[in-house]
């Protein structure tokens, strides 16, 4: 949604974006959130698309054959942007991914959103399993998106062959580039069950959800790219986009207007094309007759890395560093009052109950995490013990307050007053293996081939990966615009 309002930024004055971004409904996010940052930081927007049918009429295509009242979250989305050198990429994750949730079971993680304060859960859930920091939070549901693509006058998407989701209503029936309209272009990027045509046979796209994340991620750059040039050529529909998306979107409390109009400003001229994607591997697995999505962690690792911000040649910094301040349920004062020293010292800190928590000071840490760890114990009053643990994901480290704990310093303890067991290596560490299921963390298999979102289903022709991502023709398929 940022993008598509940055290559809007040159059509129209900035004074109608702030008039609007002004009327954006906010959700309160709470502590979850890190602490705000300059325009010119990088900074990650955790983007969600909900199934939520609020705000459609009851006749509406969308509805049919649905239950009422749901609001998981349909479509989960990392975007990072970088100000310093115009980048930004894309992060998809499955929401069928087996995680542990704030309450402490193992769920889906769009089960997040049916927690209470769902937002604020689901940005745990992430920061927990998957060690990602969140600034800000974005959500879409299904009228929104429609609203969005029926200003832009319908979105191009090139098709190599007929193509049809019987449950979410997509029919394609000609190949080439056709423009799908609000209905047809919300089915699309719906579609779990999509089926495309060969010789006259519908044969069924066995990749599911996750060639789903690719069309979706396939269907935002063409959205970018339309949305950028009837901006440019029609201030006038500019400004219907700039109401489409202010209207259609739920931000955090946190993100201002301001915020926002230094990002546009920056990202204006940003060609969709360099637009990085990706998405979190997985494979399926069936536990107690329900169809999960479980991480590869060793593969998942290295793709998620760079949504964490770390410098790889000088380690973490503080802000880099998610700290789950654990201690008896009887100390959650305490635990706030540590959460508040902690976040004044650069790190994203938040308090968890424990009923194990106890004993000694300790900071648990995963494979990547041992300098996360000696960057805390720095900041401590007590030594405390390091704990390896392998089921804890990038530079999220875990602090056990115990009976011996005397508060955060003020100012870090130099490194050459450590003792000679926390002195920090310097160097990154990069996981060998995934790590082992615990309540900490989502549980994992052994498997070291990640299915790849770009095969073609049993029996397809090799030109789909899947249907309308990789075409036949890509010149065809670049034109179709």
């Amino acid at each position: 949604m940022v993008l598509v309002l940055a290559c809007l930024g040159a059509a129209f004055g900035l004074t109608k974006v702030r008039t609007t971004l002004e009327s954006v409904p906010v959700v309160d996010v709470g502590s979850a959130l890190a602490d705000p940052v300059d325009v010119e930081t990088p900074r990650n927007f955790l983007i969600i698309g909900t199934d939520s049918s609020s705000g459609l009429d009851k006749a509406d295509p969308v509805n049919k054959g649905r239950p009422t009242g749901e609001n998981l979250a349909d479509v989960i989305m990392v975007l990072r942007v970088d100000p310093r050198d115009g980048t930004a990429r894309l992060l998809s994750i499955p929401r069928d991914s087996r995680v542990t949730l704030p309450d402490g079971s193992t769920q889906k993680i769009n089960s997040a959103t049916m927690l209470p304060n769902g937002p604020k859960a689901l940005v745990q859930t992430i920061k927990r399993n998957f060690g990602i920091p969140i600034d800000n939070y974005v959500q879409v549901d299904f009228a929104a998106f429609k609203r969005l693509v029926e200003v832009l006058g319908g979105v191009p998407v090139y098709f190599t062959t007929p193509v049809r989701d019987r449950n979410t209503g997509l029919l394609v029936k000609e190949p080439g580039c056709r423009q799908l309209d609000p209905d047809q272009a919300l089915a699309y990027a719906r579609s779990r069950h999509f089926e495309f045509q060969v010789n006259g046979k519908w044969r069924t796209d066995e990749t599911g959800d996750l060639g789903r994340i690719t069309r979706q991620q396939d269907f935002i750059k063409r959205a970018m790219r339309k949305a950028s040039d009837i901006g440019v050529r029609n201030p006038s529909t500019a400004v219907g986009v700039i109401d489409a998306a202010t209207g259609a979107v739920v931000l955090d409390d946190t993100l201002n207007v301001d915020a926002i109009l230094a990002l546009l400003q920056q990202f204006r001229t940003f060609n969709p094309d360099d637009l990085q994607s990706q998405q979190v591997p997985t494979e399926s697995s069936n536990r107690g007759g329900i169809a999960y999505q479980e991480v590869l962690w060793t593969k998942a690792d290295p793709i998620i890395e760079p949504f964490r911000g770390v410098n790889p040649f000088t380690g973490p910094e503080p802000r880099n560093v998610l700290v789950d301040v654990k201690g008896a349920p009887g100390t959650l004062a305490q635990l706030g009052a540590t959460v508040v020293d902690l976040e004044k010292a650069g790190f994203d800190a938040e308090a968890v109950s424990s009923r194990s928590a106890g004993g000694v000071t300790t900071i648990s840490y995963g494979p990547r995490g041992r300098d996360a760890a000696v960057l805390l114990a720095r900041q401590l009053q007590v030594i405390p013990r390091l704990v390896p643990d392998p089921s804890i994901s990038g530079y999220r480290v875990v602090l056990n307050v115990g009976r011996d704990f005397g508060g955060v310093r003020a100012e870090a303890l130099p490194v050459e007053q450590l003792p000679p067991s926390l002195q920090p290596t310097t160097t990154t560490t990069v996981p060998s293996a995934p790590p082992a299921a615990t309540p900490e963390a989502p549980a994992t298999t052994t498997a070291t081939d990640a299915p790849s979102t770009s095969a073609p289903a049993e029996g397809a022709p090799p030109d789909l990966a899947p249907p309308g991502v990789v075409p036949t023709d890509p010149v065809k398929a670049a034109a179709c615009r």
